[in-house]
């Protein structure tokens, strides 16, 4: 990429160097910290007695972290006139929105937005938005087929903020969804990164004209890891003929929309700054991490102006990677690229692994043979530990003969054994085998006895 200073949609905050944007944060932070036992009893039994004083980001390590878990627990026996349990910090009447998380890692949980919450977010997520290269000319088709998630109303508001045309083309059939981007001559897109996949094939395979034919610009994937992976880069890239991609990242606990690719790429952006407080620290001894290229470590977050359900310290479970702490763009915000989810770590024998290095790993050394759908097999929903070899499915590409199939498989198996030192045991089974979602797509699945491992080609099991 060239050296090329963008236009920011927070000129005060965006190219402020990073030291002095979290000086500033430690201001808010403290007055955060101070007043949150007094609107929240979750936070109040949480602090206890001992309520340190806390002026910067570092200091932060001293206090406790929330979970997932925390907050669902919270959650369980809402009282009267209070749905949002004991983490509600404000007057059930001076809430005008209710955002849910996915539900996928478990029972949903329910936030709340004030007046000034939702402006907020709105705010942050237009941010996020506009690093990625939407602007208000554009007219972006939005496929989030649920309003009440992060990436549904949320993400609309956050465009309408920024000023662009909200087509709020998901929960359609795909067929109407196709047919209203092509009609309102959308220019951009935004969904999950399988919703992007499945969608180019149907368009292809239902619809029978390429998608490059829709006319759009720009995609936009979150919502899962995956635009990060250069081989399912380059399959969207080719299936829409865009070439202006990025990816973006939030969550419905924190604020909807927070990191975002600016047009140099090479990982994504923090653009929740004047919103949100961020921490990098090891997931296995908490410890803090200073945001240095190349660090590992879990993301945690404060919203440290956040008024009806404010989290502190949130256990985010991503584990990332940061790619720069200096970017052309302008922007002083750590990029990262996310590697994998905490509670999705697998362990073969001794040895530690993420199911996307997985799959990256193989998309990097075999993608010629394949498509990109790939999905590991658990027993059951709780399982980590694999003792043998991790029962994995890949789907072959149309043209691979069915004498390659034990072949490829084997060299996939050489593959994942040399360079992440765990055991696969793989099938290759023919296109179209693994389903297709118009949503989240999960790469590791739980294995239903009651039915077949796959469609495998013939004499390869």
């Amino acid at each position: 990429m060239t050296n090329q200073t963008e236009e920011l949609w927070d000129k005060d905050l965006d190219s402020l160097p990073w030291v002095e944007v979290e000086a500033w944060q430690g201001t808010q932070v403290e007055s955060f910290v101070s007043g949150l036992a007094h609107r929240s009893p979750f936070y109040a039994e949480k602090l206890g007695a001992s309520r340190k004083s806390v002026k910067t980001i570092e200091a932060l390590e001293s206090l406790p972290l929330t979970t997932k878990s925390d907050l669902r627990i919270a959650q369980e026996s809402p009282s009267e006139g209070e749905s949002f349990g004991t983490i509600q910090g404000m007057p059930t009447s001076e809430i005008v929105q209710t955002v849910s998380s996915s539900g996928t890692s478990g029972r949903p949980v329910h936030y709340a937005l004030t007046a000034s919450d939702h402006a907020r977010w709105n705010d942050g997520i237009a941010n996020m938005f506009f690093t990625a290269g939407i602007r208000p000319a554009d007219v972006i088709a939005h496929l989030t087929r649920l309003p009440m998630v992060g990436g549904g109303l949320p993400y609309a508001d956050g465009l309408r903020k920024l000023g662009a045309n909200v087509v709020w083309a998901g929960g359609m059939s795909t067929e109407r969804t196709l047919e209203t981007i092509k009609s309102l001559q959308a220019t951009a897109l935004t969904a999950t990164v399988s919703f992007e996949v499945y969608l180019a094939e149907h368009c292809r395979e239902v619809m029978g004209y390429e998608p490059s034919s829709l006319g759009l610009k720009k995609l936009i994937g979150g919502g899962e890891p995956g635009m990060g992976q250069p081989e399912i880069r380059a399959q969207i890239s080719e299936a829409w003929g865009v070439t202006h991609l990025r990816e973006a990242m939030g969550l419905s606990d924190v604020m909807a929309g927070m990191w975002a690719e600016c047009g140099q790429g090479n990982g994504m952006h923090f653009c929740a700054q004047r919103h949100v407080a961020i921490e990098l620290i090891d997931p296995d001894t908490e410890n803090q991490i200073p945001w240095t290229e190349g660090a590992t470590g879990e993301v945690v977050y404060t919203t440290f102006n956040r008024e009806a359900t404010p989290v502190l310290r949130f256990r985010s479970g991503d584990i990332v990677v940061v790619t720069d702490i200096a970017c052309a763009c302008s922007r002083t915000s750590p990029k990262i690229r996310c590697i994998g989810r905490s509670d999705d770590m697998l362990i073969y024998k001794a040895m530690n692994v993420f199911p996307s290095a997985i799959r990256d790993v193989i998309l990097d050394e075999h993608s010629d043979h394949l498509s990109s759908h790939m999905r590991i097999w658990k027993e059951e929903i709780g399982q980590v530990k694999f003792d043998h070899p991790i029962p994995l499915e890949v789907e072959g590409n149309e043209d691979l003969e069915e004498s390659e199939a034990q072949v490829l498989s084997e060299r996939i198996e050489a593959t994942v054994r040399m360079r992440l030192g765990v055991r696969v045991d793989v099938a290759v089974v023919a296109t179209g085998t693994i389903p297709r979602t118009d949503y989240k797509t999960s790469l590791v699945q739980v294995r239903n006895p009651q039915t077949s491992k796959g469609t495998p080609y013939p004499d390869v099991q």
